[in-house]
């Protein structure tokens, strides 16, 4: 069954998408203006950057809530029900002490270079970690839930996302 998506995580799809499209059509167009016709966008390869930056970010959070991360789960599959929940646990607050120290870093990151611009756009070089911070935060909301819906016993977040297998005999 499919999680019921909040707008957050649909607004936050268009967005990769958006963002998706307007990095490869400026770096399209870069390319085809630099060979075909000896000239550029010269802002084109920072904010392809930028872009690429929160991109990776907020595909992560998107990724953190529908589960599709990388996990093996050969050991917590031969685990109690117990088990399960407090391997759940351990890894959640484990997961959000790595949130704390994204937050920390990249905030650290976005004041120390808030005044350093881009040379071609003029962008605040800040930006970039603010997807750090961005994503830190939604990452730990993220969690928080599931701890919140583990207490509750709700435990659907132990289940692997492992897609149907058709075993066949020759």
């Amino acid at each position: 069954m499919e999680k019921p998506k909040f707008f957050v995580f649909r607004w936050m799809e268009h967005l990769l998408v958006l963002g998706m499209t307007m990095m490869c059509l400026l770096v399209f167009w870069n390319v085809v203006l630099r060979y075909g016709l000896r000239s550029g966008i010269p802002i084109s390869v920072e904010l392809s950057r930028l872009i690429f930056v929160w991109i990776i970010m907020l595909g992560s959070v998107v990724a953190l809530r529908e589960g599709m991360h990388i996990s093996v789960d050969a050991v917590i599959n031969r685990l109690s029900p117990r088990l399960r929940v407090l391997s759940l646990w351990l890894a959640h607050l484990l997961m959000l002490w790595c949130c704390w120290l994204v937050f920390q870093g990249s905030l650290r990151q976005a004041q120390v270079n808030w005044s350093n611009h881009m040379p071609l756009s003029g962008v605040s070089v800040g930006w970039m970690y603010a997807a750090g911070i961005a994503a830190a935060v939604f990452w730990a909301a993220i969690l928080l839930f599931n701890l919140y819906r583990s207490l509750r016993g709700d435990h659907s977040q132990l289940q692997p996302n492992a897609l149907p297998v058709e075993v066949t005999t020759p």
